[in-house]
């Protein structure tokens, strides 16, 4: 909450699932991320993010399990005119929480990295990541709480895609190359950012909701078939947000409170 959330969302229910390693806040000032700080995910330790830590970690206990992530990951190669298959989805990192926003939109920014650029796209080695979101007025595919019983839909997708691609190293990427527009090669800024050889520009995933009513959001990565090279998703500080409607008081009213119901409208 104190991280992550901006104005207009009231959150609650939190959940983590993967180990504590695969969870952290991040610090990137000065770095050609983009942004800032916020949390970061990872399919292993995210303290390898930071060039200056020497791992004594051994292999993730790999317990936690997210089905959604194996569709996803393997609804891309047909997509972009390749035949891989991702086995099994592994070392899965998943943060999840209910939340109220106060306006019809939620929207947030985050950047998508990965050890395995520059040497296993169009493999089946294709991690994966995926925001599930599931509420009033939504329908999709993938699994959602009970009591969402129409699905829920990924909001990790290549900006303005038709039909809509999931981002993976496969479908963004300078090798192909693959919607370049939207990938950093950082093969050289290993000394900053550390693990990562590449990551996307930032992008921001959008929403529309229903003000007060009460949505579901699964943030959740592994990696694709085995449980080496490690991916991450950095999600901007204060960027999980709805927007918060200001009122100005320029007609002279003599009053410092205006109650304005959801939905209504202003003249």
């Amino acid at each position: 909450d104190n991280v992550l959330l901006g104005g207009g969302i009231i959150a609650s229910n939190h959940t983590f699932e993967g180990d504590s390693v695969q969870i952290g806040w991040f610090n990137a000032v000065n770095t050609s991320l983009g942004i800032d700080s916020g949390i970061v995910l990872a399919t292993g330790e995210v303290s390898l993010l930071d060039p200056t830590f020497t791992s004594t970690f051994p292999l993730l206990p790999n317990t936690a399990t997210d089905p959604d992530l194996l569709t996803v990951a393997n609804s891309v190669p047909p997509l972009i005119g390749q035949t891989f298959t991702v086995s099994s989805i592994n070392d899965v990192a998943k943060l999840e929480f209910d939340f109220i926003p106060t306006s019809d939109t939620v929207k947030f920014r985050y950047v998508f990295g990965s050890q395995e650029y520059f040497g296993f796209e169009n493999t089946t080695y294709n991690d994966v990541f995926g925001f599930f979101l599931s509420g009033p007025g939504i329908t999709g595919p993938y699994s959602s709480p009970a009591i969402h019983p129409n699905g829920s839909i990924n909001l990790a997708l290549v900006p303005n895609s038709n039909p809509p691609l999931p981002i993976t190293i496969s479908s963004v990427n300078s090798v192909g190359p693959m919607n370049p527009q939207y990938f950093v090669d950082n093969t050289n800024g290993l000394d900053t950012i550390s693990d990562a050889d590449g990551y996307t520009t930032v992008l921001t995933a959008t929403a529309i909701v229903q003000c007060n009513q009460t949505y579901h959001i699964r943030l959740a990565i592994a990696d694709g078939t085995d449980q080496g090279l490690s991916s991450y998703v950095w999600l901007e500080a204060g960027s999980f947000s709805s927007p918060i409607l200001e009122i100005v008081d320029d007609l002279g009213l003599d009053s410092t409170v205006m109650n304005i119901p959801c939905n209504a409208s202003i003249m």
